[in-house]
């Protein structure tokens, strides 16, 4: 059997009613926050009653010390040594209980030749970073994974499988098992043609029709991981037919291609991810719920580079459309706003699959949190811009969403900078501090703004920091906000703090 590409609308069922008790935005009004703070308000935009949650990322493509950027500059591997640790924070503040690292982990086999000693540094460092990881983790093997550029033989992993165990396993979560395959098919004397080839072989196949089996008599749903996709592999066909008889396989997840795609096979959803070499350093956050729907989203580690080019970023972004990022493989999962004023007469804002969406083609939206004015307090937002003028984070607004102090990153190089803090008066206004740090769309990042004893604080996770003075400060709302364009909320928090 063929496989054949599949529009998302493919996956989705419409729901008939939205879920019961779902809530796109939990509150907790006495919860104690870092740092000594009173959380006010959460959102994280996820409908309740999931069972599991796993991280997937892929294509890391480790080298330290490597001082190219490879593949046309796309491709940044001279910052693997500050990536590494930033990554392992990123998922461990996200508390999975599984991380799936889809291959390519380092770079290898084939494209970029390391010699033998460094090969075995590469694997080392991929070992140290596994070993900062607080939670159970599954690495699986890449193309990049082996010293040789044609794999033709098993023994070819040795050193792989001294590190990391076995070159296929599985894991089992609360209503869900994890089934990592090693897509690696060994081509001697150029069996199947010429160059690499890709599959399970016999051996393995017969082992995933086994887990299979046995996940299907427990009640296990299944998400099979990879790393090349299996459209891609000389056994294709017996792949598809085992997949589809089992009843139990939800999802195969893939990365390889460094971009998002979907398509289908044997009727299941096969998910090709973006890669977290290239900007914007992503991720993939996937809840799984009783019914067997699953959640997936596009999430970044804020990650910036020193040789970053934001033409590139205008060209089609990696990630897709809104709908590669965020989606829902059995129903879409929209959600009503809860505690968040929208304003702006042109302004649009709408909770669908993990995610809030916020617009305006001609003008300002603002979503304020809809608490009681605050002082000391500190907003911490997790977004991505798609094409707009400006957008940012507001403090200290009025219940109209007037006045305030802005953090606001702009698209384009003016008087005022890149990045600015702004104070908003009927009077006058003011650019506070000032910087012309560039973050272009479709980057990801968490902008942290804080108003504490008198000075304003901005912070976009490892990018840059601005701060000020206050010589006067009332009480007001915080927010965020986008200007002629549209901004994609994964994550926002608002704590009160001691003064």
């Amino acid at each position: 059997m063929k496989s054949t590409r599949l529009g998302r609308r493919a996956f989705l069922q419409i729901w008939s009613t939205a879920l019961a008790g779902a809530s796109a935005a939990r509150t907790a009004l006495a919860g104690q926050a870092a740092g000594g703070g009173t959380v006010l308000y959460t959102g994280r935009f996820v409908p309740e009653g999931w069972e599991s949650k796993i991280v997937f990322v892929s294509d890391h493509h480790y080298w330290p010390g490597h001082l190219e950027n490879w593949g046309g500059g796309a491709q940044i591997t001279t910052s693997t040594d500050r990536r590494m640790p930033d990554l392992a924070e990123v998922l461990n503040e996200e508390r999975p209980d599984l991380s799936v690292h889809g291959g390519d982990v380092i770079s290898a086999g084939g494209s970029f030749f390391p010699p033998p000693d460094e090969y075995n540094r590469q694997l080392a460092f991929a070992k140290a970073f596994y070993g900062r990881l607080t939670h159970p983790f599954m690495p699986l093997l890449g193309n990049h994974e082996t010293l040789e550029a044609s794999y033709t033989d098993e023994a070819q992993l040795g050193a792989w499988t001294r590190h990391f165990g076995a070159p296929y396993r599985r894991h089992d979560l609360k209503g869900w098992r994890i089934v990592g395959v090693n897509c690696l098919l060994p081509n001697p004397n150029g069996r199947y043609g010429r160059g690499n080839v890709f599959g399970l072989g016999r051996v393995q196949m017969d082992w995933l029709r086994a887990s299979l089996k046995e996940a299907s008599s427990r009640g296990l749903k299944v998400i099979i991981c990879t790393h090349v996709p299996p459209a891609n592999w000389v056994d294709r066909a017996e792949f598809e037919e085992a997949i589809a008889s089992a009843g139990c396989v939800k999802a195969v997840i893939c990365g390889h291609r460094h971009i998002n795609s979907a398509e289908t096979m044997g009727g299941v959803p096969v998910l090709v991810r973006t890669a977290n070499v290239i900007a914007p350093f992503s991720y993939h956050v996937m809840y799984l719920y009783p019914d067997g729907r699953v959640l997936i989203i596009q999430k970044s580690q804020h990650f910036p580079f020193e040789d970053f080019i934001s033409a590139r970023m205008q060209q089609r972004s990696p990630m897709g459309s809104e709908a590669d990022r965020y989606l829902t493989l059995g129903g879409p999962s929209q959600l009503p706003l809860e505690q968040l004023k929208i304003i702006g007469s042109d302004a649009e804002a709408a909770v669908l699959d993990g995610h809030l969406r916020l617009s305006s083609k001609s003008g300002r939206a603002l979503a304020l949190i809809d608490v009681s004015a605050v002082q000391n307090a500190r907003l911490t937002l997790t977004a991505v811009k798609s094409p707009g003028e400006y957008m940012g984070a507001v403090a200290l607004a009025g219940p109209d969403g007037a006045g305030g102090i802005e953090a606001t990153l702009t698209a384009r190089y003016s008087p005022d900078g890149k990045v600015f803090l702004v104070r908003n008066r009927p009077e006058a206004r003011q650019v506070l501090a000032r910087s012309w740090f560039n973050i272009a769309d479709d980057v990801a990042y968490r902008l942290t703004l804080e108003v504490r004893n008198g000075r304003i604080f901005a912070s976009w996770k490892n990018m840059l920091n601005l701060e000020a003075p206050l010589q006067s400060a009332q009480p007001g709302h915080f927010g965020f906000f986008v200007d002629r364009g549209t901004l994609f909320v994964t994550d926002v928090k608002l704590e009160r703090l001691a003064g």
